[in-house]
Parts: structure tokens; C-alpha cells; sequence
């Protein structure tokens, strides 16, 4: 049996997209996990219309997922900061009195994070908890959870938004 079009086009542009891709992104993991992610978007796209240079197709897709791990990574890396500053300005503030009620609101806030956590959605929550309970990096927490980087970095994106907004709300 003969293998159809795309599958023999994929195959053909695979090695060459991943190449391409890890120059531009900072580990191979990333570049297999993007590439994939490019040729699965292809085919689906194949699958209801006709691709007139599925080369550059391709290659346009992998590009544009290439920025947007950038401005995701950008984004998260701003809220870290953000989030660094906020707990460094709180700390210097009142590293000098540890009062009894400074101890009861921690407490309760440490609660809430803890309702808000067991709260999540099942794949985020462990996402998180990985990464900020056992210090895993998002790589591991792919090859843990069998799922991309990217999809470990949306699970973040999504967790510290959910805290974000309970915490803000409580």
C-alpha cells in the first residue's frame, strides 16, 4: 500500500523543521515539541483544505510558534518578577514584627492558597505542584505528564491566574 502525500511531506520536512527550530529556540526538546506541533497543524489543516507550498506553510506555522512561546515566556518571567518584588516589599516592610495577628493572616492566606490549589482543574494543579512543590522544571513536568512544554507552560499560565484572581477576590 502506498503511503499517502502528507505523511511521505512530513517525513521529508520533519528533520529539516527541527533543525530549523533549534536555532531559534533555547533546547532541543523545545524545537521537537514545536516542530510536532507545526506538522500536527498542517495536517489538520490539510485535512479540510488544500495546501498550495505546505513547505512554507509549515514553516510559517513554526515560526509563529516560536514567538508566541517567546511573549508567553515573556509574560510569565514579568509576573515572577512582579511576583518576587511584591513578597521582597511585603518582607522588608515588616521583617521587624512578627506580631501574633501578621501570624493568624498568613495562616489564613496560606489556607485559602491551599482551597484554591485543591480547587484547580486536575492537569493544572499538578503542573503546579510539581513545579513549585518538587522544584521541577517545565521539561520534566512534560515528560512527567506526557504532554509539551508549551502545554506545561499554558497548565502555569493558567494555575497562577486562578490564584491571582481567588486571592484578589478573598
Amino acid at each position: 500500500m502506498k503511503e499517502p502525500k502528507a505523511a511521505i511531506l512530513m517525513d521529508e520536512l520533519a528533520t529539516p523543521l527541527v533543525r530549523y527550530l533549534s536555532k531559534k529556540v533555547s533546547n532541543n526538546e523545545d524545537a521537537n515539541d514545536l516542530a510536532q506541533e507545526a506538522l500536527l497543524r498542517m495536517y489538520k489543516f490539510q485535512q479540510s483544505q488544500k495546501l498550495d507550498n505546505a513547505k512554507a506553510f509549515l514553516f510559517k506555522t513554526a515560526n509563529n510558534l516560536v514567538i508566541d512561546q517567546i511573549r508567553r515566556a515573556k509574560v510569565h518571567d514579568r509576573y515572577i518578577n512582579w511576583e518576587n518584588s511584591q513578597i521582597a516589599a511585603t518582607n522588608d516592610d515588616h521583617k521587624y514584627s512578627p506580631s501574633a495577628e501578621r501570624t493568624v493572616s498568613a495562616e489564613q492566606e496560606l489556607d485559602q492558597i491551599y482551597r484554591v490549589v485543591d480547587d484547580m482543574p486536575e492537569k493544572v494543579k499538578r503542573a503546579f505542584l510539581l513545579h513549585r512543590g518538587k522544584d521541577m522544571s517545565y521539561s520534566e513536568i512534560a515528560q512527567e505528564m506526557g504532554v509539551s512544554t508549551s502545554m506545561v507552560e499554558k497548565h502555569m499560565v493558567k494555575a497562577l491566574k486562578i490564584l491571582r484572581q481567588e486571592i484578589a477576590d478573598g
